[in-house]
């Protein structure tokens, strides 16, 4: 049960003084009363969300939250507690003022030990700034993603940042408290346990480097191979060696397999250079990978929903949601990295179009098929492409009569029709109409999935399993089974046409949220992954984050006594 109070003042406690104890909690709260009435915080509060803390301390009748007239609640613990410990969740104590806040317990000593309700209730304000600010960076991150990331679009909760800390502190416990703060959705408690392990790797000197450029094969043997056994085996990557006993090739080698699947390497179990200069990464850049991470958590909506589409750009990875929980999962291809970019946002998916038409952009109409057109005309009919008016699609023009050296692209567009075997759309499409006009869609290159890394799209995502997919987004929704969505893709009917048409939509009766992240570290069955980092967004945040150091352990130690811990 919440006890408001701290033990190194503590009231009268016997019977006699009850009365007086409660005149006590009352001066307290009719101290907090006067300073909140202010219009504007006192200076010690200067930067405060003042609206927020009035708002917060009327609710409570101006009773304090931290400190009162019976022993030190167990949640003033645990709130130092967690701010000395931030950095568990990647976040950075120094933003707490912890130095500051000694020196105000310091100060304010003399008058606590005399009991001056104004010392409490200064001391209270004094941990509600340091709750909030630490509140709000574990419900929205440290930093805004609109200033710091560029391409990044999903909303972030920071819209709704003071109504869930007003909320959140009505709970007695802490943790309740910080409960709903922290983000809920799938991976996210994973990568804060994965950031105290490698946190324990650095804290027991990392791991060794790797020497030499060369390839490491199943066969080597030797200096090499046994620094890296042992760099295998901090990580978790080999099991079952200890000392100097021999391990067999094979185990190496699987261990190597391992350790290039949850590093996104192709797994052959043979030490080349993609997989030596992952291995020499040093910890203290894996720590930051995975703190800057959980940071992008908090950029996210508290929740997904129970059905979603989830694509993982770094990890080239679909993956969809039912009851929470991974259904279906393939390869991807997202945007090149240059030009095309595929952005980070989220949308409504809400219907599907099998055999869709693809009409081509206009750069690359410019650049890439008016050179061809104007060479061989033939180009045209042997691609299957259509001329249709701008203005009106559905009226088809015949490219004979049109004059392709002094053509007027702003009165013609052109498409290719659904069904043909270069269509870059392939046979389905998922449309979640948004401003980038990017979708997932099917796609006749087929070799591109078997490639490492996958920016080769103009932006938008092609999937690796379209009959699937379709199946999983249809699911429910009348007779559509795979059958009937391989047989749309073949040959695609409306009724109203009663005949074989091209582009036929599938209204979905329930929009399927889509996310598209950017996700370098992440946890998948219980084991850490790490990404290359296509779009080169890494460098950029981590500067943004600012150095995370430890907070001096004595520093937390007098806190706790100060307080009565």
């Amino acid at each position: 049960m919440f006890r408001p109070a701290l033990t190194v003042w503590p009231c009268v406690i016997a019977l006699l003084g009850t009365v007086a104890c409660r005149k006590s909690a009352d001066r307290i709260n009719q101290e907090i009363r006067n300073i909140t009435s202010a219009e504007g915080p006192p200076a010690y509060l200067e930067g405060v969300r003042w609206k927020l803390v009035r708002q917060i301390y009327e609710d409570r009748q101006y009773r304090p939250l931290w400190v009162g007239i019976r022993p030190v609640p167990e949640r003033t613990k645990e709130l130092i507690a967690n701010l000395c410990d931030a950095e568990r969740e990647g976040l950075r104590p120094a933003d707490y003022r912890l130095s500051e806040l000694r020196r105000t317990l310091e100060r304010l000593q003399p008058s606590l030990d005399k009991q001056r309700p104004e010392a409490f209730a200064v001391l209270d304000l004094e941990l509600t700034r340091r709750f909030l600010d630490y509140g709000a960076d574990l419900l929205a991150g440290r930093l805004d993603p609109k200033a710091v990331a560029s391409e990044w679009y999903i909303r972030a909760p920071r819209s709704s940042i003071e109504g869930t800390l007003r909320g959140a502190v009505q709970a007695e416990e802490f943790q309740g408290i910080v409960a709903p703060l922290r983000p809920q959705l799938p991976g996210y408690a994973d990568l804060v346990k994965a950031l105290a392990g490698y946190r324990e790797i650095l804290e027991h000197g990392g791991w060794p480097r790797v020497p030499g450029r060369s390839s490491l094969r199943r066969s080597a043997r030797g200096a090499r191979v046994a620094v890296l056994r042992r760099r295998l085996r901090i990580t978790g990557d080999l099991t079952g060696w200890a000392g100097n006993k021999p391990v067999d090739n094979r185990a190496v080698a699987k261990a190597v397999a391992r350790f290039q699947s949850r590093h996104g390497i192709p797994s052959n179990g043979i030490v080349g250079a993609a997989t030596l200069a992952a291995l020499n990464v040093p910890v203290q850049v894996r720590i930051r990978q995975i703190q800057l991470n959980l940071e992008r958590y908090r950029w996210l909506p508290a929740e997904f929903g129970p059905r979603y589409i989830y694509v993982n750009i770094p990890d080239y990875r679909l993956s969809a949601y039912d009851v929470g929980k991974p259904v279906l999962n393939m390869r991807v291809v997202v945007g090149d990295e240059y030009k095309n970019a595929t952005p980070v946002f989220a949308d409504l998916m809400t219907f599907v179009v099998f055999r869709p038409y693809w009409y081509v952009p206009q750069r690359i109409l410019v650049r890439e098929i008016l050179p061809r057109i104007r060479k061989k005309r033939s180009y045209l009919a042997r691609n299957h492409f259509e001329v249709v008016d701008a203005k009106y699609e559905s009226r088809v023009l015949n490219p004979r009569r049109i004059n392709w050296s002094r053509v007027d692209l702003t009165k013609v567009r052109m498409r290719q029709r659904g069904g043909s075997p270069t269509n870059p759309l392939g046979l389905v499409k998922f449309m979640f109409p948004n401003q980038f006009a990017i979708y997932l869609h099917d796609t006749p290159t087929r070799k591109s999935f078997s490639r490492p890394q996958r920016t080769l799209s103009h932006g938008c995502v092609w999937v690796e399993k379209p009959v699937e997919l379709a199946d999983y987004v249809l699911a429910g929704q009348g007779d559509w089974n795979e059958k009937k969505i391989r047989q749309a893709m073949l040959t695609a009917h409306s009724a109203s046409a009663g005949g074989r048409v091209d582009g036929h939509s599938v209204t979905l009766e329930q929009p399927l949220p889509v996310y598209i992240v950017y996700f370098t570290a992440f946890v998948r069955d219980g084991i850490v992954n790490f990404r290359h980092d296509p779009y080169g967004k890494d460098r950029e945040t981590i500067a943004r984050l600012g150095k995370l150091r430890p907070t001096d352990p004595r520093l937390c130690e007098e806190l706790q006594k100060l307080v009565g811990g």
